[in-house]
């Protein structure tokens, strides 16, 4: 079976459906790595598009997607803050379809975001958490520089378990 092409590029007011549809896709995978819970997530298309249209018009935020024969498998987001003594720091989350981990959609994203970020002149710092359990994400935020800042324990509560969060940032 060959692995279709993947192709990284802006998100576009279009991606709404197919980004919830994605976000529900993930949500129904077992010991998932999602901060929110299947019956947690109720955003519209509408919303979604009105989302987009946000990232779009700002100058410290960006929205990609992982797109494979058509189908969005793959989605970051680095949103920076608007209060002007926050606006070099971005926020990143980035989420993959089982299908694809382990295919390069994460590092590619990831490439993308972090040279837009060092283009923009804005972003500094760029920030994010992971659950401690999600070694592969940990290992990619590290190939970019990223750097574990904290350890938040018990923060969350997933598959009837407390888990770790941890803290990690990139400084640009």
């Amino acid at each position: 079976m060959s692995v279709p092409e993947i192709t990284i590029r802006r998100a576009e007011p279009g991606d709404a459906e197919q980004l919830i549809a994605h976000m529900r896709h993930l949500l129904e995978e077992p010991a998932g790595n999602n901060p929110v819970l299947p019956g947690e997530f109720t955003m519209t298309p509408e919303e979604q598009r009105e989302r987009l249209r946000e990232f779009a018009a700002s100058d410290n935020s960006i929205f990609l997607v992982a797109e494979a024969g058509g189908v969005i498998v793959g989605e970051l987001t680095c949103k920076g803050n608007h209060r002007q003594a926050l606006r070099h720091v971005g926020r990143l989350g980035i989420s993959v379809s089982r299908e694809f981990r382990h295919q390069r959609v994460g590092m590619r994203l990831v490439t993308e975001a972090m040279a837009w970020a060092r283009n923009t002149g804005i972003l500094k710092r760029i920030e994010l958490n992971v659950y401690a359990r999600n070694e592969a994400a940990i290992g990619l935020y590290t190939k970019f520089g990223f750097t574990l800042e904290g350890r938040l324990r018990g923060r969350m509560f997933h598959d009837g378990e407390y888990l770790d969060d941890l803290a990690m940032a990139c400084l640009l």
